[in-house]
């Protein structure tokens, strides 16, 4: 039977048990530990206004026979002591705009903790925070369990916090892709997505398209089944990452412009992008920076194509050609994305402009085909203007 025991522990005595590293947060089962200014500035806040903060969940994991020191896990509240870590480490200030008390904001605004008073540095310092203390007699899984149980009271987790819940070999994987700072230098994953975990569940969708290619994902099938059956013994583990990893270093040169890495934040675009990397590799062409730069010619025709554009009465044969092929992919971006049949589509569509024959007779057609459009864009702009 799991024992468990509410306390209450002083700022400093949660601080001296982090920094001395009897406090460890355990990433198999916790959330993301992703907070914004306005998240950490509003709990500092609250104890600043001696308000109560939401109770901590601690586990007694593991105890030295030799010493008796224990090593404690957080079960939850993880982002609660960082957030009161980082700022008594002045790496944060109350910035003004984030606080809601008048009192504080005209107090305390814009200081950091070594510039508060010495009475409400003390204040924090002495803050009691309430502590539930989980006994050893509990298990991983049991914590699991509980820490699962903890986050539905606040919001129902998602398909990924599930299945990451459980941990594995497939999971480690994928968690330790998502943490690559290709990421962050490209700005390709929001706050909110890392917070869920989205930027986790993307990565093991990568992991699935290199190893079966394109597939459906219309439901959470395919990934339930990877982190089922390659929890253990997934031998080709150091394999697949490698992979990901190389496709993800030559996705570098796709994303080396403003407009390739807007296009890129949409998902499904940035997968159709990484099934062109994948389908190459195979075929043994190289990406270079002319496939760049057809790259973004090709988005500079899709950011123009409009579905309703009368515009195909105008178009040589080529340009229809070229204009179809648009509409092709617009749709296969704009309904079932992750449905098989659309994510081929887009795959076609973009491989053949972005490898086109340089010495063909379609580039003309490439090139007259985007000014055609934008004035096509140009004039229904103009009477929508005339209709308001």
């Amino acid at each position: 039977m799991i024992t468990h025991i509410g306390n209450n522990k002083t700022v400093k005595e949660v601080f001296d048990m982090a920094t001395d590293g009897k406090l460890i947060v355990d990433k198999s089962y916790q959330r993301r530990s992703i907070w914004t200014d306005k998240d950490k500035i509003r709990l500092i806040e609250t104890i600043l206004l001696k308000y109560i903060v939401p109770q901590l969940f601690f586990w007694q994991a593991e105890t030295d026979p030799d010493n008796g020191t224990t090593t404690t896990h957080i079960v939850d509240g993880q982002q609660r002591i960082n957030a009161i870590i980082d700022f008594i480490n002045n790496k944060f200030s109350l910035k003004s705009k984030y606080l809601l008390e008048d009192s504080i904001k005209n107090s305390y605004g814009d200081k950091k903790f070594s510039e508060l008073p010495d009475e409400i540095r003390t204040d924090i310092w002495t803050y009691k925070l309430y502590i539930m203390d989980i006994s050893n007699n509990a298990t991983e899984t049991d914590i699991r369990k509980m820490f699962s149980r903890l986050n539905l009271t606040e919001y129902s987790l998602n398909d990924q916090e599930r299945r990451s819940s459980l941990s594995g070999e497939f999971d480690i994987l994928s968690k330790g892709l998502a943490e690559d700072d290709f990421w962050a230098r490209n700005d390709l994953f929001k706050v909110s997505d890392i917070k869920r975990m989205k930027d986790i569940e993307f990565c093991a969708a990568l992991v699935l398209l290199y190893k079966k290619g394109i597939i459906d994902q219309t439901d959470q099938a395919a990934l339930n089944k990877a982190y089922e059956d390659l929890s253990t013994n997934y031998d080709d583990k150091e394999n697949d990452k490698n992979a990901v990893l190389q496709a993800m270093e030559k996705m570098t040169m796709f994303l080396n412009s403003d407009i390739s890495r807007r296009f890129a934040k949409r998902k499904s675009q940035l997968y159709t992008l990484f099934s062109v990397i994948f389908y190459y590799d195979r075929e043994g062409t190289i990406i270079n920076n002319i496939t760049a730069e057809n790259l973004d010619k090709f988005i500079e025709l899709y950011n123009a194509f409009k579905n309703d554009a009368n515009i195909e009465q105008d178009l040589t044969d080529m340009e229809k050609d070229i204009y179809n092929s648009l509409k092709k992919y617009k749709l296969a971006s704009s309904e079932g994305i992750n449905k098989q049949v659309n994510r081929k589509i887009r795959l076609d569509v973009i491989k053949e402009f972005l490898f086109r024959d340089p010495d063909s007779d379609t580039i003309d057609a490439y090139e007259s085909l985007l000014p055609k459009m934008l004035a096509v864009a140009d004039q229904q702009q103009e009477e929508l203007d005339l209709d308001d």
